[in-house]
């Protein structure tokens, strides 16, 4: 008996440092995250201004405030940064600007529009280029309210709660696999204070910390603007291992609300051989589907030349086809493909991988009074709502660092979950209407991140869609341990 209590309090107490360790490993890891800012641009210059209150710039062995309203001004030059503000002028390699609890900064970038950010920036040269590395700090609230309303410009309550409580999935997931986040389509779309209306921020705070989880786990978050009335199983689009939670399924909202449901595309025959002879090095005569998924998503494409023939996947002939006839020309890998008196016919259905959530099917389950929480059950089957240690709407940060991500346990991100969320009484049409931004579409189908050239071979479609990005030394790789997100849109 002496034995068995004295067994029975060990484990009480390993039981207890385990809990414990795991809510500061948890806290640690919800309450911080990186994000690469306009990290496809080359940016040797930018200007920042205090909005609300003091920033405190760290340069080196130097720190000093900057007043509200007082203009920073950065440049690369060289191996460093420079930074003026007012009379002072202060150089370094890494420069952090700390910004004051809920409050804000502009900053402007040369030919673009300004930005407002929260949080605190930090900036570093970029191993042997001339540009500057920018890293967003940003409280994770904040965060998700921006991706909200950068992503999902329909006008609904319950569509944008199940697209907060995906977005922060997504962000998090990511980085507990050591990769990084950008604030473009690569990631997530995120532009700042600017996109985060009062509908998005209520989205953001009445699901705050908030995620999705199978087994234990984060999980894989990806989402589309439309699947075409039918989601596509993560198999059949990027060829990875089976997941439980993203198998195709019919989709009757995506296919009834959705302007993408059913499209055509019409190109002439030599322009479309053209473009893949110069992607792929070779003279392309006759382009044939080679092989087609259960949930109709073309998985194979065959390039037929004279003495070589080439297969390629579905996502990377998409790619291609996008790259050099728009984004809306080919917009999903789930179509028919037919030849017609000297041109290509297609026949097609959605718009992006089709792959968990379809934005637009979301929308349409929120005008049908279904809560976020069906919604996620729908486009993420089996999975679970669990809250995140010490979340909350003002105390959580995340960090959007444009360029490099850190990682964590994941399973040590999660506490106990709960489906209590799933049939939440906001279910209602007086909740789900309200107006989440000032768009009509998303973003997904009015931007595009690909580049207009079509030089360099690109044997898939994560190359293909990224081949516009620059390249990264060797050294900065090191540094930032910049692997690649998959892409939540395309």
């Amino acid at each position: 008996m002496i034995l068995s209590a004295r067994t029975y309090c060990l484990a009480l107490l390993l039981t207890l440092f385990s809990v414990l360790n795991m809510n500061v490993r948890a806290s640690a890891f919800a309450d911080e995250v990186r994000v690469h800012l306009m990290d496809n641009l080359d940016i040797d210059a930018i200007s920042i201004t205090p909005k609300s209150g003091s920033v405190m710039i760290y340069a080196g062995s130097e720190s000093f405030a900057v007043k509200n309203g007082e203009l920073i001004s950065v440049t690369r030059r060289g191996n460093q940064i420079e930074l003026k503000a007012g009379r002072r002028r202060v150089t370094s390699t890494f420069i952090s600007i700390e910004g004051p609890s809920g409050g804000s900064f502009d900053v402007q970038v040369p030919r673009m529009s300004k930005r407002s950010y929260s949080g605190s920036l930090e900036i570093r040269t970029q191993g042997n280029s001339q540009d500057l590395n920018i890293v967003n700090r940003v409280p994770l609230e904040d965060y998700v309210a921006s991706v909200i309303g950068s992503e999902y410009g329909l006008n609904d309550l319950e569509g944008a709660k199940a697209m907060a409580v995906v977005a922060r999935t997504y962000a998090l997931h990511a980085i507990q696999n050591g990769k990084s986040l950008f604030d473009n389509q690569s990631s997530q779309v995120y532009r700042g204070l600017s996109h985060a209306t009062e509908a998005s921020r209520r989205a953001a705070q009445q699901t705050a910390g908030q995620v999705l989880t199978h087994g234990g786990n984060l999980i894989e978050a990806v989402y589309s603007a439309s699947n075409g009335g039918f989601t596509a199983s993560n198999n059949s689009v990027w060829g990875s291992a089976q997941l439980p939670y993203l198998k195709s399924r019919k989709d009757p909202w995506d296919a009834s609300t959705s302007p993408h449901a059913k499209w055509d595309w019409t190109t002439d025959s030599k322009k479309l051989f053209n473009a893949f002879s110069n992607v792929y090095g070779f003279d392309v005569r006759d382009i044939k589907i080679a092989r087609t998924a259960k949930d109709g998503r073309v998985e194979e494409v065959r390039l037929i030349g004279k003495g070589r023939d080439k297969n390629i996947t579905g996502s990377s002939f998409r790619a291609t086809v996008a790259r050099s006839f728009g984004a809306k020309s080919l917009r999903s890998t789930f179509f028919d493909m037919k030849k017609k008196r000297g041109s290509f016919v297609f026949d097609g259905h959605g718009f992006g991988h089709g792959v968990g959530l379809s934005q637009w099917g979301a929308h349409g389950m929120a005008l049908d009074g279904r809560s976020y929480g069906r919604i996620l059950d729908f486009y993420y089957s089996g999975t679970k709502l669990s809250q995140l240690p010490s979340s909350g709407a003002g105390s959580s940060a995340v960090e959007v660092s444009l360029l490099s991500g850190s990682s964590a346990t994941l399973k040590s991100a999660v506490s106990k979950s709960s489906r209590s969320d799933r049939s939440s009484s906001s279910e209602g049409a007086s909740s789900s209407l309200q107006k989440v931004s000032n768009k009509n579409t998303t973003p997904k189908e009015n931007n595009s991140t690909i580049s207009s050239s079509t030089s360099g071979a690109a044997d898939s479609g994560e190359n293909a869609w990224n081949s516009n990005k620059k390249k990264d030394s060797r050294e900065d790789q090191k540094k930032t341990n910049r692997k690649k997100t998959r892409r939540s849109g395309w």
